[in-house]
Parts: C-alpha cells; sequence; structure tokens
C-alpha cells in the first residue's frame, strides 16, 4: 500500500472526528488522550461508560477496560493465522507477521472515539464467518495488558485478559473496521524479538544503529530471520490445499 493510499485512508477516518487529523501515527509522548483519575466519575458503572461504549461496559471486564483507560503505551501488531509447522513468533497462537509500530496520542484517540466509544458499531446478532485476523492493539499498563484484535472481513473486536477472551460482533462498524485495519497494516515492518535487542520496549523494531547491527549480524544474508516469506515461497508450487481454519474455538464468532 502507498502512502497516497494510506492518507486517503485515514482523511476518511478523520470525517468521524476532524480534530483527529494530527499526527495519528507518530511516535511522539504527549498526554494521555483517556482522562485522568481526577477527571473520572466516582460510579464505576459511569467509569466504564466514559471509555467505552455501553455495549462494550456490558460486554467486557472491568480489568480489561481498565488497561485500555490507563495504557502508557499501545502498540500495534499484524497477525495472520498460523500455517502447519509454523516456527515463528506468535500471540495468541497466531502468527506475528510484523509491527505496526506505536500509536500516537491521536491514533489512540482515533481508536477510542470510533470503535470503543461507538455503540452504532456492534451487533447483539449471531454469524457464522469465521475470524479473519488482522492487527491487535496490545494496550499495555504497567506489567499486565489488554490486547484488542481486528478482524476485516467477518469484522469483529475480540478482547484477550488473563485468559479470558471476548469476541464482539462489529458488522454494522464494518467501514470503519475495513479502514483501520487497511491503514495500520499499511504500516507493517519486519517484527523483531526485543529480547534479543536488549530492548524493555516490545515494539518489535530496531531503534537505533546498535539494533540495527545486532539484526545484521544474525542475518547476514539478509534472509527473513523466521523464514515467513521463504516458507511462503516454497510453498507456493505445492498443490492447493484448502487450509480454512476449524470453525470452532474462539475464532468461530459468538455472542
Amino acid at each position: 500500500m502507498n502512502k497516497l493510499h494510506i492518507l486517503s485512508l485515514i482523511s476518511l477516518l478523520f470525517t468521524i472526528n476532524p480534530a483527529l487529523a494530527e499526527d495519528p501515527f507518530g511516535l511522539d509522548n504527549d498526554d494521555d488522550v483517556f482522562a485522568s483519575d481526577s477527571t473520572i466519575e466516582t460510579n464505576s458503572k459511569e467509569n466504564k461508560s466514559a471509555l467505552i461504549s455501553s455495549f462494550l461496559s456490558n460486554r467486557i471486564s472491568e480489568s480489561s477496560a481498565k488497561n485500555i483507560k490507563k495504557a502508557e503505551k499501545v502498540f500495534c501488531y499484524t497477525v495472520d493465522y498460523a500455517s502447519a509447522g509454523y516456527e515463528g513468533y506468535t500471540i495468541h497462537n497466531l502468527a506475528l507477521k510484523g509491527s505496526c509500530g506505536e500509536l500516537s496520542p491521536a491514533g489512540r484517540t482515533l481508536i477510542k472515539n470510533s470503535v470503543f466509544e461507538n455503540n452504532s458499531l456492534y451487533s447483539n446478532s449471531k454469524d457464522n464467518c469465521n475470524i479473519s485476523p488482522k492487527i491487535i492493539l496490545r494496550y499495555i499498563h504497567g506489567a499486565d495488558y489488554t490486547d484488542v484484535l481486528f478482524s476485516s472481513p467477518c469484522q469483529s473486536l475480540t478482547f484477550f485478559h488473563d485468559g479470558d477472551i471476548t469476541t464482539i460482533n462489529a458488522a454494522p462498524g464494518a467501514a470503519i473496521i475495513d479502514l483501520i485495519v487497511k491503514a495500520y497494516s499499511g504500516l507493517s515492518e519486519p517484527y523483531q524479538s526485543p529480547a534479543l535487542l536488549g530492548q524493555m520496549v516490545a515494539n518489535g523494531q530496531a531503534l537505533n544503529q546498535r539494533d540495527k547491527e545486532v539484526l545484521r549480524k544474525m542475518a547476514p544474508s539478509e534472509a527473513p530471520i523466521k523464514k515467513w516469506d521463504t516458507k511462503r515461497n516454497n510453498q507456493q508450487s505445492a498443490p492447493t490445499v484448502n487450509k480454512q481454519p476449524a470453525r470452532s474455538g474462539w475464532n468461530k464468532l459468538r455472542q
């Protein structure tokens, strides 16, 4: 996806809230866009409604919502179903394809306003489609975190926290979900383990020249460390096999 296409997608997103047009995907460290403790009402129900829609507040746990509300960092990852024998990095048993960076304050506000606070995005109805994983947003608060998986098509959000998995049907908000998925997927870069680079942040990208040198020494041939692309290319000549994920488990959309 070229930069012009990404910009056109973002301009459409900003029709939801024009105030978000500045630096939606940068790495600025401005003030947290979520309300501070001093501005939150004492009623716990109102606390959750101030952050997320009433539809979501009745379906995800208070602790899961807390991580989103008080997140100190929000990282973005691109994901897909892992093929048989896949040995690369995974997240929630999905293949971790890349990193789309850290959300800027404006980017976090865009997601909050257009997704988490938008009741019209969701449906109570059941859908027989299989989840198609595209991006995961990881909201980190201290040592705890909540992951939010965006699926497109079969538009939905799946919240992961402390072993709890909740999938929400977002078919009415298909246009918004699709635009967000396309915009952030277009920013994806190859993911590298922060542990290998000695980093304390989990964005999975080389942050300085030292990190780049570490990666260069690990892969002098410039071949993918995880053999992701290589494995996919080798399989192109093999007979086509239906690898649709099983229509059961958390990836079967259920309310």
